[in-house]
């Protein structure tokens, strides 16, 4: 071989050690668990020093089968990076987010929680020796800031704890709940993942408004999958005419209020999902008419809806996200009573001060001792009778 030639092979070798993809990450924050890495193990120590396996961070842990063309699939990282080739259909920034959501969505369906990403969630990196995921521009969003810390070994103790007992997910979980995910979604063509991923992530956050908002166009695309199945296609087969598709497809004369009652009549949908959709609709309507923002009751009535319809369209089979309690990874509510404290803490870090601060917490700690003493003093002693 010459020169040029060798030169030619070198590059060749060079380039399939650097592949280019595109990366994005499961959040809530998890750590990957896969028989081909060795277990995590982040001591107090290595948190407060800074000293972590920062390297481990990026390995990869798999790929995972998500409908893309021969040899592409979604490749897994210990830290739940997400990384996708950059072929030409995921190109632009939200092509790659649909994506993105929609494997996300079926993670979501197939029983594992997560939420939806965003353009500023997007980073871009690369494949190095099919061995670790290593990105190059980082995206602005939290999720993507946490990553970029803990990946450069230089996360503050305050973040870093998350290395520390950091929940996990095994790469095994992550394949069947992917595989049963993307099996409800290809069954059910008029339905985009995204939206229910969208509305499942509003819920868990409290946003009531963006769930009902995400989960009345799911509602729809359900409703739309239906009608076609229950009202169209059997219609269709006696009167075969284009005109009569036209007639029985126009969403003016059809509208999805119109559908639903007539799938109601015709036993498709049961009174209960009936009745949760209804107050759904109302809601979604003083929402998009009134700016009027949906209660609890209103986002959690269109998710009840939802389940309903996604059980009627997949004829009585249920997806692993029914058993996923939404509300148990929601931000903390600032008017629930706190939880108990179950265990005694291991690690604590004292809190800098603000000027003025000590003086206040000393006044507040005496002023409460005061009203202990005084409530204590105006107690009648044992025996005594009122005067």
């Amino acid at each position: 071989m010459d020169e040029i030639g060798q030169t030619e092979a070198a590059g060749n070798d060079l380039a399939k050690r650097r592949v280019p993809c595109l990366i994005a990450y499961l959040n809530p924050f998890r750590m990957v668990e896969a028989e081909t890495l060795a277990p995590w193990n982040a001591t107090i120590a290595d948190i407060n020093g800074q000293s972590w396996d920062y390297s481990a961070l990026h390995e990869m842990a798999g790929g995972l089968e998500v409908g893309l063309n021969s040899p592409y699939h979604l490749v897994v990282t210990r830290d739940g990076a997400l990384a996708l080739p950059p072929i030409d259909q995921l190109r632009s920034d939200q092509s790659a987010v649909a994506f993105f959501n929609r494997c996300l969505a079926a993670l979501l369906i197939g029983g594992v929680y997560c939420e939806a990403v965003t353009p500023d969630g997007l980073d871009l990196g690369s494949i190095i020796d099919w061995k670790y995921v290593r990105s190059h521009r980082y995206g602005l969003a939290a999720s993507n800031r946490f990553h970029e810390q803990i990946r450069y070994g230089k996360a503050s103790a305050i973040e870093a704890i998350t290395l520390f007992r950091p929940r996990t997910i095994a790469f095994a979980t992550l394949q069947n709940a992917m595989k049963s995910g993307l099996e409800v979604l290809n069954l059910l063509p008029t339905l985009q993942g995204e939206y229910l991923l969208k509305g499942g992530t509003g819920l868990a956050r409290r946003d009531w408004g963006a769930a009902l908002a995400n989960l009345w166009i799911v509602t729809e695309q359900l409703v739309s999958g239906l009608w076609a199945r229950e009202v169209v296609e059997p219609t269709l087969k006696d009167n075969p005419s284009t005109a009569r598709r036209n007639q029985l497809n126009d969403t003016r004369t059809w509208t999805v209020s119109a559908r639903l009652e007539l799938l109601y009549q015709k036993g498709v949908i049961p009174a209960e999902t009936f009745g949760a959709l209804g107050k759904a609709r109302k809601a979604r309507n003083s929402l998009s008419h009134e700016g009027k923002h949906p209660s609890e009751r209103d986002a959690y009535a269109s998710y009840e809806g939802v389940r309903g319809l996604l059980s009627i369209a997949l004829d009585g089979m249920r997806p692993a996200l029914f058993d996923v309690d939404l509300a148990d990874h929601s931000l903390s509510d600032p008017f629930a009573p706190p939880k108990r404290l179950e265990m005694q803490p291991e690690f604590w870090m004292e809190i800098p001060k603000l000027p003025g601060e000590l003086e206040l917490e000393r006044a507040e700690a005496k002023s409460r001792i005061l009203k202990r003493r005084s409530r204590h003093e105006e107690k009648p002693s044992p025996g005594s009778s009122p005067g």
